[in-house]
């Protein structure tokens, strides 16, 4: 027995439609201001429109309308109207930008706030902040729409089975993607409405007969979804192809003109006006153009480009939150995945029964007959899904836009296929399950992965982190203290992470007004080899959640921080890690990481000397051979690690006789002290150089030069062997220097 058959179709559809309302109303308020996809841009289009009383146009200057003052209007004009009376004054001055901010990359872990968020955003809401959510009240209205449309085209489709009609209704009610979209501001909530009212009509007009009325309100619904959205005039071209196949199905050539008059002429009449603006504006009817100049030019994308970002365009559609760089755990991707599996392994069984009953026609009145079979109308929506496709693949080849939400104007034929697809398993409880599977998909979403990205870190009492944590007490300025640091890095490769955690405090009161002029920034500097700077982080404190303008005094905050090292940074090295605050000219050095490369040389088979239990020398050169005095040398080695070395040693190179004072020396730790040997260890094949200047005075001759290693603290000299017998002074004969 079905799970709702104790109940009317009715009284799960308002269950359904009001828990999808609990989630899109909830994810409007968990989800902090303007942290959707060009929100802030969709909104400040809308204040725009109610505080001039006119459209806008693109306009570098102003980045808070940005590309989306070349969007067709109706959402924006609907939206002013609700917002009209709120009193919002300059709505710009209270949001505050995070510069930092990691825009579509989820595998970061901070900074992924597009924004500062203030206590001014808390309830009660006033001015702009209300504004905004009034706003996102209207895109949560009419999400329920599109709801009500989904269920009518199902229930057009199959009138005897309502199990199909509810399921499809609650797969996308339930859908975190959908639910958190309509809990923001934007105008894919209008079009994905009108989309769906769109093709309710067509269903309708396939299944029963055509009106006059009937095809008069498609033309007014296309020619708003026109002025909502330029995939409007995809919906134009398949409401008209749509139609004038029916009318050759029926051969009833009065719904030809019928098209024309009805539904052509309404929807060019009521939108027509805004491309031939965009065309006197802009030099292109869509304005598309606007969109792919503000993303820097046509990236000139084939379709092999295309296709590689599906992945993105995939897990959207289920669930990415914040500005696409906000992810729920894998299990909630498998868990829908698994429903998609499920729905198509279903369709395909069913479809090969029908494949195996049927040919296809082969002559134009076995097609006449054969459009009029129930399951066409299934193929014809998916037509408009494909159309939809082939419209983002196209938009995609020229700028970015892999993003789910652009396929949701062809929710209902996904939908549908859904409900079909899962319906075919013949499981009653199939039903019920995967509705409830769901919703915990879009709960955990909004109770758990949503605030907790934009929480607040917490304050942190002195000595309440790790053992490993090394305390600092170091003023950094601007009434801000290095409390300790944590570094959870110990050995990394080029390329790859650091990860360390920083506790602050703020030392003194914070300002009146916290802005971002006077917000401190964090930076955390890497150096490597010769002091270059192989890899840096700048943010504010709090993972850029939480500017220490505005802590209390005496708050302390730990920030755990990534810092990624340049792929092409000089290794093996030893990285020191300094920290500062922005603006200051020196940091505090916090500590060092072991950088190895991908992969070591290839082992040496030749030794030419053994330096202690664990130090062979592979290879030596010096160049030049015959020099002048006053020239510098310079030496190569390779060593090869059999153990790995107690302490750091420093390698001495010298000229002259071992036995008395060196004439001219090229002392250093290895690597021009970048990589001590207290970081080697056994296996590894390390590359060094060294320089030794020839003095000015220097007398003609031949002179020998020679290298060892000895402890920096007591001068003790590593014992130096070759073919196992020690040499003389523990010092290795490199060869002769002739000057001349």
């Amino acid at each position: 027995m079905s799970w709702f058959r104790a109940r009317s179709p009715r009284f799960w559809l308002v269950l359904i439609v009001a828990a999808y309302l609990f989630l899109a109303v909830g994810f409007g308020v968990a989800n902090p201001i303007f942290e959707a996809p060009d929100e802030h841009h969709h909104y400040f289009t809308a204040q725009y429109i109610a505080d001039h009383g006119r459209l806008p146009t693109v306009d570098p200057a102003n980045s808070w309308i940005g590309q989306e003052a070349a969007q067709p209007p109706l959402y924006y004009l609907l939206g002013s109207l609700l917002i009209r009376p709120i009193e919002t004054g300059v709505a710009e001055d209270w949001v505050w930008p995070n510069p930092f901010v990691r825009l579509g990359d989820a595998s970061w872990p901070n900074n992924w706030n597009a924004f500062i968020h203030t206590d001014q955003e808390n309830w009660p809401w006033r001015g702009p902040v209300l504004a905004v959510h009034l706003l996102r009240l209207f895109s949560a209205a009419l999400g329920a729409g599109t709801l009500l449309f989904i269920f009518g085209t199902a229930r057009l489709i199959w009138p005897e089975q309502p199990d199909r009609w509810l399921l499809a209704t609650a797969v996308v009610a339930f859908l975190p993607q959908f639910a958190f979209l309509h809990g923001a501001v934007t105008n894919d909530a209008l079009i994905i409405l009108l989309s769906a009212a769109g093709l309710w009509q067509l269903v309708r007009l396939w299944l029963q007969p055509i009106t006059r009325g009937r095809l008069l309100l498609l033309g007014l619904t296309v020619g708003l979804a026109a002025l909502t959205k330029a995939v409007g005039l995809l919906l134009l071209i398949y409401a008209t192809g749509f139609l004038l196949l029916r009318a050759w199905r029926d051969g009833r050539q009065e719904t030809v003109w019928q098209t024309a008059v009805y539904l052509l002429l309404p929807a060019l009449l009521l939108s027509g006006w805004l491309y031939g603006r965009n065309w006197l504006l802009y030099g292109d009817p869509t304005a598309a153009n606007q969109f792919v100049k503000h993303f820097g030019g046509s990236r000139g994308f084939g379709l092999q480009d295309v296709l590689a970002e599906s992945s993105g365009l995939w897990l959207s559609l289920f669930a990415v939150f914040g500005w696409f760089n906000v992810r729920p755990p894998d299990w909630i991707y498998w868990l829908w995945n698994g429903v998609v599996l499920a729905a198509v392994i279903g369709a395909l069984t069913k479809l090969e029964l029908r494949v195996t009953k049927h040919r296809l026609p082969v002559a134009l009145g076995e097609l006449r007959a054969w459009l009029r079979r129930p399951a066409i109308i299934g193929w014809l929506l998916l037509g408009w899904f494909l159309l939809v496709y082939a419209g983002l693949i196209r938009f995609m080849m020229l700028t970015p836009a892999a993003q789910g939400r652009l396929l949701f104007p062809a929710l209902i034929p996904l939908a549908l296929a859904l409900a079909y697809g899962l319906s075919c398993w013949r499981r009653s409880w199939l039903t019920a399950v995967v509705p409830a599977l769901a919703l915990v998909t879009s709960l955990f979403s909004l109770l758990v992965v949503v605030p907790g990205s934009y929480a607040a870190p917490d304050s942190v009492a002195v000595g309440d982190w790790p053992e490993t944590t090394v305390a600092f007490y170091h003023d950094l300025g601007q009434d801000m203290e290095l409390v300790a640091v944590q570094i959870e890095t110990a050995t990394v490769q080029p390329g790859e992470a650091v990860w360390l955690t920083v506790y602050s405090r703020r030392t003194g009161p914070p300002p009146e007004q916290p802005e971002a002029e006077n917000a401190p920034e964090l930076v955390i500097d890497i150096f490597g080899v010769e002091m270059a700077l192989v890899g840096k982080l700048q943010t504010y404190h709090g993972q850029g959640l939480y500017p220490a303008n505005l802590w209390p005094e005496g708050r302390i905050v730990a920030d755990r921080l990534r810092v990624d090292l340049s792929e092409t940074m000089n290794a093996p090295a030893e990285a020191w890690l300094d920290l500062r605050l922005a603006g200051a000219a020196q940091g505090v050095r916090i500590g060092a990481v072991k950088v190895t490369p991908a992969q070591w040389p290839p082992t040496p088979a030749e030794r030419l000397a053994q330096f202690g239990a664990g130090l062979e020398l592979a290879a030596a050169h010096f160049a030049p051979q015959s020099a002048r005095r006053g020239e510098r040398l310079m030496l190569t080695t390779t060593w090869v690690v059999t153990a790995a070395p107690s302490r750091d040693f420093t390698l001495f190179f010298h000229l002259g006789d071992p036995a008395v004072p060196p004439l001219a020396q090229g002392d250093r730790p290895p690597r021009g002290g970048s990589y001590p040997t207290g970081y080697w260890a056994a296996g590894e094949v390390v590359a060094d150089w060294y320089t030794l200047d020839l003095p000015p005075d220097l007398a003609d001759g031949r002179y020998p030069l020679w290298i060892g290693f000895y402890d920096p603290v007591s001068g003790e000299r590593l014992p130096a062997l070759v073919n196992g017998e020690r040499q003389p002074h523990d010092a290795y004969l490199l060869g002769y220097l002739t000057v001349e």
